[in-house]
């Protein structure tokens, strides 16, 4: 089998590039005027040839250097290359006319036949592009796509989108013949693809011809290359996939996950639940969001959890000055740090450990950095948990946020962005009031000096610590069952990449005070999410995977809201951030004694006093207790040394 393993360095390729030329264009010569004179050269041209050569070589040679016929390299050539080589020989042979009509007065060119550059220029640029593609044809004829013997193991690969990405990704199979991957043909939508042939593979037809080809070509693996269509088309090619028998499938990212916009065998990945649930791609003002932050220091805080650390990656693709990663978990931040350091080894990062509610380390946090921009992500936000340590939620969700935005004001912090949570509106739990209170809170210092403060609200985040996505597929690793709350509790969903985008896009605001929501989009029932992720794992819901629903939780709703009845949401100029006007004004008065009187009843553990001014706080939001009426005990727990709210 013949088989090319010498790497060819720039220089050796460019040598052997020259070499052929020279032997091309030697050849075409010669081969003209054979043709020209039906095989018989007369003796007084037969003479002149190495004169001839002597003139039209050093022609040839600089056009095609000229246009950098030298510096292609053999695997990624193309329509352009080749174009390039036209270019070069086109321009070579109107040189050598010209030359040879300068020069009729001597005697070797006075009769030259003019039919000879013609049959010339057309010999020579079919031997030069043929010397720049040979190695690929020996490659797919001799070891490489169509005649190669297949290991054992190699996945017979029927590809989804006969589009730019999905025959880049062909092409890279062919060049990287010991892949892993024996693609047997492509699947497209497109009419005028099907029965065409690229790279020798045929294109078979649309989606629905999926298992008649997976049956014929007994297909073990599909890999949808489609980067940019929405998750509507992914689901139905997931469906006719699944009809067809196949379990393992694969995905090239959306265009977004992708950044350079080019798919190559390192981007391929398994079909993961975001690709399904029907978000649209997220677009941002890259360019303006750099300039924003370029040269300034960004502190981020809760670093170390989902929305923090993705916050940290994308800010760190905008090259700020610094970025400062704030969090209590040393762990998380270790781990962070080493991935910045090796994805990101221009980016610099600076970890701190420490705590939110800490005022003294917060001051000094502050005065040493000097963030231009505070993204505040820190925060408890497992409902149930907090339903149980109702003092840590108001410790850390709260008074941490007091702590940090007060002395954001004081230094002079451009921007403050607190994110929030869709449990904010009009919350039936610890945890949604404690972040309602923190969204009063940045809002009542939005008044106190030039810091813009800004709260993002969103629902859940795919596949954050400890959220459903990874609890349900460790059950499903464990056999089973998977536990839901209820058959009909519906949430919101984004990815961790699509929040954190959408979060700097909405960080460009210029409003002293601004409350903005992401648009999520339309609320998934839990029990439909479950039954995608344990197909995703190649099993069936209830047959080989029972759901089990055990009861809402304390604190959880059935659904959650975005906003209230009461805040007039609009559209902002960006399709994916509405935002909230004529939000009331909190009381800061008011407000202020109710979180002296919580600090207090923290001290004291005070439980019920706590539940009881988080209703307190909340009940404006129209009309709704943040808490069971059950459970208010505010009158029952002011006292002598209990300041009484109005």
């Amino acid at each position: 089998m013949l088989r090319f393993t010498v790497k060819a360095t720039p220089q050796l390729r460019a040598a052997i590039f020259l070499a052929g030329d020279l032997v091309v264009w030697t050849t075409a010569l010669v081969a003209a005027f054979l043709i020209r004179f039906d095989g018989i050269i007369p003796p007084r041209y037969l003479e002149d040839i190495p004169l001839l050569l002597l003139l039209f070589i050093p022609i040839k040679l600089v056009w095609h250097w000229a246009f950098r016929a030298y510096q292609i390299v053999w695997r990624s050539v193309g329509l352009s290359e080749l174009m390039q080589i036209f270019k070069a020989a086109a321009f070579s042979s109107l040189t050598i006319a010209a030359t040879v009509a300068l020069l009729r007065h001597l005697e070797e060119l006075r009769s030259f036949p003019r039919s000879v550059l013609a049959i010339d220029f057309v010999l020579s640029f079919c031997g030069v592009c043929l010397i720049r593609v040979g190695r690929r044809i020996v490659q797919m004829y001799s070891e490489g796509f169509r005649g190669r013997r297949h290991g054992e193991h190699d996945h017979r690969l029927l590809v989804v989108g006969a589009g730019a990405a999905g025959v880049r990704i062909v092409q890279a199979m062919v060049d990287s013949p010991r892949n892993g991957y024996h693609p047997v043909g492509f699947i497209d939508d497109d009419p005028s693809k099907r029965g065409t042939y690229i790279y020798g593979l045929r294109v078979h037809g649309d989606r629905s011809t999926i298992p008649d080809v997976v049956a014929r070509h007994a297909v073990d693996e599909v890999l949808i290359a489609i980067p940019s269509a929405p998750s509507s088309d992914i689901r139905d090619i997931v469906a006719w996939v699944r009809r067809a028998g196949v379990q393992r499938m694969r995905i090239l990212p959306s265009v977004h996950e992708l950044l350079s916009g080019k798919a190559s065998l390192k981007d391929i990945r398994q079909v993961q639940i975001d690709d399904l649930l029907g978000r649209p791609s997220v677009s941002i003002a890259t360019d303006e969001i750099a300039e924003r932050l370029a040269g300034s220091r960004v502190l981020v805080t809760g670093a170390a959890g989902s929305i923090g650390s993705e916050l940290v990656r994308q800010i760190a693709r905008l090259a700020p000055c610094e970025i400062v990663a704030l969090d209590i978990n040393e762990s998380g931040l270790f781990e962070l740090e080493e991935e910045i350091r090796r994805h990101f080894s221009g980016t610099s990062l600076r970890t701190l450990v420490a705590d939110v509610r800490d005022a003294a380390k917060m001051e000094w946090v502050l005065n040493a950095v000097m963030p231009r921009v505070v993204y505040h992500a820190a925060a408890y936000k497992h409902v149930p948990m907090m339903e149980r340590d109702v003092d840590e939620a108001v410790k850390t969700n709260i008074l941490g946020t007091l702590v940090l935005a007060e002395r954001a004001v004081r230094h002079g912090v451009e921007a403050f962005v607190l994110i929030s949570t869709d449990k904010a509106v009009r919350p039936s739990s610890v945890m949604g009031a404690s972040k309602r209170v923190a969204e009063l809170i940045v809002h009542m210092l939005s008044h106190r000096g030039r810091t813009r403060f800004l709260s993002v609200r969103f629902g859940n985040v795919l596949g954050s610590r400890g959220s459903l996505i990874p609890i349900i597929q460790e059950q499903i690793r464990d056999g089973g069952p998977v536990t839901l709350t209820h058959p009909e509790m519906t949430r919101y969903f984004m990815s961790p990449a699509e929040a954190v985008l959408l979060v700097l896009q909405a960080s460009l605001s210029q409003r002293q005070y601004g409350l903005i929501i992401l648009d999520m989009g339309e609320p998934v029932r839990i029990a439909d999410l479950a039954a995608e992720v344990i197909r995703l794992s190649g099993l069936e819901p209830d047959s080989d995977i029972p759901i089990v629903y055990t009861g809402i939780r304390p604190g959880e709703k059935l659904t959650e809201e975005l906003s209230t009845p009461a805040e007039s949401v609009v559209r902002s100029e960006h399709p994916g951030i509405l935002e909230v006007i004529g939000e009331r004004e909190p009381d800061e008065v008011m407000l202020r004694l109710s979180l002296q009187q919580l600090e207090h009843l923290v001290d004291q553990r005070d439980e019920a006093g706590i539940r009881a001014i988080l209703r307190h706080l909340t009940s404006e939001d129209a009309g709704m207790a943040a808490l069971p009426p059950e459970r208010d005990v505010w009158r029952k727990s002011a006292s002598a040394e209990h300041t009484t709210l109005p």
